[in-house]
């Protein structure tokens, strides 16, 4: 009896948001880069990756890049950005972005993502930053 009671309280308590987390790669990889020959040049060269700048988030579809401003509070060496979404965002898709120069890499996070916070952090060695997302 007592174990039909804990099953039956178990599946009328609501689900736990999952949370989603991404933390951005300190350098774009150089063999990931293809460069096209142009002109009278052969090809170009990219002798390392490229290091990360900083990151963000996008909202809709990816191609109309609807980059989101959030509420930034300062930290310690960095800055913390919140995010708040409505749960069915119209029209759907919410990305996390990672700045490397001209170059982003992009992630999409869960639909049913309501809340988001990008923590951006300076380091002195390396020279680049970290950034991650914390997304519920």
């Amino acid at each position: 009896m007592k174990l039909l009671l804990l099953a039956a309280l178990s599946l009328a308590l609501p689900a736990q948001a999952t949370e989603q987390r991404i933390e951005c790669p300190a350098r774009y990889p150089a063999e990931d880069i293809m460069l096209p020959q142009t002109g009278e040049w052969t090809t170009g060269l990219v002798p390392a990756g490229i290091p990360l700048e900083g990151g963000g988030m996008l909202a809709g579809p990816i191609d109309q890049r609807g980059e989101l401003r959030g509420s930034e509070q300062r930290i310690k060496g960095g800055f913390i950005t919140s995010f708040a979404f409505e749960r069915e965002q119209k029209p759907p898709g919410k990305w996390f972005i990672c700045h490397y120069g001209h170059v982003q890499l992009a992630r999409r996070v869960a639909d049913t993502t309501t809340a988001c916070e990008l923590t951006y952090k300076e380091r002195k060695f390396p020279n680049e930053p970290d950034v991650r997302l914390i997304c519920r």
